[in-house]
């Protein structure tokens, strides 16, 4: 059970997020302020659009994967417009070639 969360909000992200969420400027910012809160041993929870996912390819890569930092992202999988269909449509395999398994599309 997720007891701390961070992201950059989007239309419903109210339902999916606790009480008190931390607001970032970027995807990876959240990230980055996450992993921090792991350390601290809180269980974080990153929230953000698909279009942001590609915000944190380098943090994933780099410091998640590298260190076995457990952070559930939580994505919006939106369709519209044109670049969020896109971006949705490869979150998925994208997490999956990376074996990045802490997340779920909403």
């Amino acid at each position: 059970m997720n007891d701390f969360f961070v992201g950059v909000p989007y239309t419903g992200c109210e339902n999916n997020i606790g009480d008190t969420p931390l607001i970032a400027t970027r995807e990876d910012e959240a990230v980055g302020i996450a992993v921090g809160a792991w350390f601290t041993g809180k269980k974080p929870l990153v929230f953000m659009q698909d279009s942001g996912l590609c915000n944190c390819l380098d943090i994933i890569t780099s410091l998640l994967k590298p260190y076995d930092i457990k952070i559930d992202l939580l994505i919006n999988n939106r369709t519209h417009p044109e670049h969020h269909a896109l971006m949705g449509a490869l979150c998925v395999p994208l997490l999956k070639e990376l074996k990045y398994e802490s997340f779920r599309m909403c």
